[in-house]
């Protein structure tokens, strides 16, 4: 019987160190999101080129491989190569309010509002290059 309360001790012990240290990883990430989007300077559209821009950001749960199209000093598009997030997360309605507002900083969508300061960091960040 006692060799049963270790083993039984023992496995929630893990349990718990791991949702411990899963969520521990996950605040540090949803930090540097933070940190990364109210450091992030506006972008001035008229002093960008014609051109194709890849932008990326991302860490641990939320990340996101992008391409911003610029036209006419203005956001025609932005393609989405590679984006890790939960299923249901994407916020891929914030590519389409970029291209609206034309403009990197949007709503987030509810929900997924890490995914979707993710993209606007990565296209920032494309058109900072």
């Amino acid at each position: 019987m006692n060799k049963l309360k270790i083993i039984a001790g023992s496995i929630v012990l893990v349990i718990l160190l791991a949702v411990g240290a899963f969520m521990f990883r996950y605040q540090q990430m949803s930090k540097r999101i933070m940190y990364e989007y109210t450091k992030m300077e506006d972008v001035d559209l008229s002093k960008i080129p014609d051109g194709v821009y890849p932008g990326t950001f991302g860490d641990f749960l939320v990340a996101v491989d992008l391409e911003v199209t610029i036209e006419g000093h203005r956001i025609t598009g932005i393609a989405i190569k590679k984006q890790n997030c939960g299923p249901g997360y994407e916020a891929l309605e914030t590519v389409d309010r970029i291209i609206q507002a034309q403009n990197v900083r949007v709503d987030a969508v509810t929900g997924a509002t890490g995914s979707s300061k993710t993209i606007m960091i990565a296209v920032g960040r494309a058109l900072k290059k």
